[in-house]
């Protein structure tokens, strides 16, 4: 039997009430500090996420439902690394990638070719992993001479264009997306659309997290429903679809 690649086993994610003026950091950097290094029992904890335990196994596509505020981003931040779980374990076997803010990390002051280099490295890929795939961002972009323009003088689809081709440089085992990546104009869309779809075919398992309910049958063959924090449904994705599809906020 195949080990799972994603394994949750009772997690359970909180973080600490604060007040309006403890929110700035500036107020108190001290106790701010101790409150993501230090244990702190006399903060109050709200919790995001209670209980959470299921199993991906490889070849699955798990479509993650749930309404606003129920903790789906939440949850794909913890299997992607950003996050840890205050109690239980998650277990994840292989390289695990989460496509959320694709422009977070780009330096307005660099050129387009520059910020290849610099968002490559931060994705964890090596120099010359960098250099291979140079090339294929800017044919993909259509940027041409302008790579080697400052990247804040782009126009917005310009932006959009190379920080989905940056992103998109790496195929992750196990790929994680809040909700569905498209960019720029028709036609670069229907071709984000096709490298989206080469993502998804070349990985091991996708976690998607996503209100359109037809996106999630065109790509998933399981399903998950949070509400309040909690798995409400788990199992085929039909029957998760019908669950949400009658849970009331």
């Amino acid at each position: 039997m195949p080990e799972p690649l994603i394994r949750a086993d009772h997690v359970n994610l909180s973080i600490p009430a604060l007040s309006p003026s403890e929110r700035r950091v500036l107020a108190n950097p001290i106790r701010f500090l101790a409150d993501f290094y230090i244990s702190r029992p006399d903060r109050i904890q709200f919790e995001i996420l209670k209980n959470i335990s299921f199993e991906l196994m490889p070849g699955d596509r798990l479509g993650v439902l749930g309404h606003n505020g129920a903790g789906k981003s939440t949850l794909l931040r913890l299997i992607s690394g950003i996050y840890k779980p205050t109690s239980g374990t998650i277990e994840i076997r292989g390289s695990a990638k989460g496509l959320f803010d694709i422009s977070v990390g780009m330096m307005q002051q660099a050129t387009g070719l520059e910020n290849i280099y610099l968002r490559g490295l931060q994705m964890g890929m090596t120099l010359r992993e960098i250099k291979d795939k140079i090339a294929n961002v800017i044919e993909f972009t259509e940027l041409e001479n302008d790579i080697h323009r400052v990247f804040g003088s782009y126009s917005t689809g310009m932006r959009l264009r190379l920080a989905f081709a940056i992103s998109t440089m790496i195929e992750p085992e196990i790929l994680v997306l809040d909700e569905w990546l498209g960019a720029g104009d028709v036609r670069f869309r229907e071709r984000a659309a096709d490298r989206m779809d080469q993502l998804v075919k070349n990985s091991k398992a996708l976690v998607l997290a996503s209100h359109a309910i037809g996106l999630l049958r065109r790509n998933c063959n399981k399903g998950l429903v949070l509400h309040h924090g909690e798995i409400a449904c788990h199992g085929d994705l039909e029957s998760c679809i019908s669950y949400y599809e009658n849970l009331s906020e």
